[in-house]
């Protein structure tokens, strides 16, 4: 059974991780909103479509950040610590430093394995959305292609078939740390590529060393 003060570091640093998620958070929409409004000044969409897309494109943007999340967490659960002197009470029931320590460890593996699972899939299928709305403000209703923190997206189609292309960034001609996921009309999986290189010089592209995924 869990102790009563494992259940107290655990809400207390559940409450400060919260916090400082929200900040983060919040601090993403702010900046996010004013890059749609500058896409979206010289089209004919309405109010409500930057702010719809900053808040689809925002999970995505937050999942990069979770580390540094976590670590201000802890040194801000510390700090509170120590201001309220709560460390020489956890002393006085022979509660270590490294005790706390091993009971936020564990917690925040648990909080990162289900950040991976559940909002790692959420955040996806809303970049998702987030692509699919912006396309339709894009010159070519095909083709998108957007600069986020996590880097280079593209959304192309190509004989019926939609590509979707993740880079971490751009080195003279070539694309660097690449993920492409092929999709039929129904956006229904047909294969995964993978590859760290992609010389995109010409329109047929060069792909080295490529690892690609079908059928499971």
């Amino acid at each position: 059974m869990i102790k009563v003060y494992q259940t107290y570091i655990i809400k207390s640093y559940s409450k400060i991780f919260s916090f400082v998620f929200l900040s983060f958070f919040s601090l993403i929409i702010i900046l996010n909103i004013f890059e749609e409004i500058s896409y979206f000044k010289n089209t004919q969409s309405n109010l409500i479509t930057p702010f719809l897309l900053t808040f689809l494109n925002a999970p995505s943007v937050i999942y990069e950040t979770f580390p540094f999340i976590f670590l201000i967490s802890v040194q801000f659960f510390f700090i509170r610590l120590l201001d309220k002197e709560e460390l020489d009470i956890f002393k006085k029931i022979s509660l270590s430093n490294f005790k706390i320590i091993s009971i936020l460890s564990f917690f925040s593996f648990i909080l990162s394995i289900i950040i991976i699972i559940v909002f790692y899939n959420l955040s996806s299928n809303l970049k998702f959305m987030y692509l699919d709305i912006k396309n339709k403000y894009s010159k070519d209703n095909k083709y998108l292609a957007i600069v986020t923190e996590n880097g280079l997206w593209i959304k192309d189609e190509i004989d019926k078939k939609i590509y979707i292309i993740n880079s971490s960034e751009i080195k003279d001609n070539f694309l660097i740390d690449n993920f492409i996921t092929v999709f039929n009309e129904n956006y229904e999986v047909i294969k995964n590529l993978q590859s760290k290189k992609i010389d995109i010089k010409d329109k047929q592209w060069i792909v080295y060393n490529a690892k690609i995924y079908s059928n499971n």
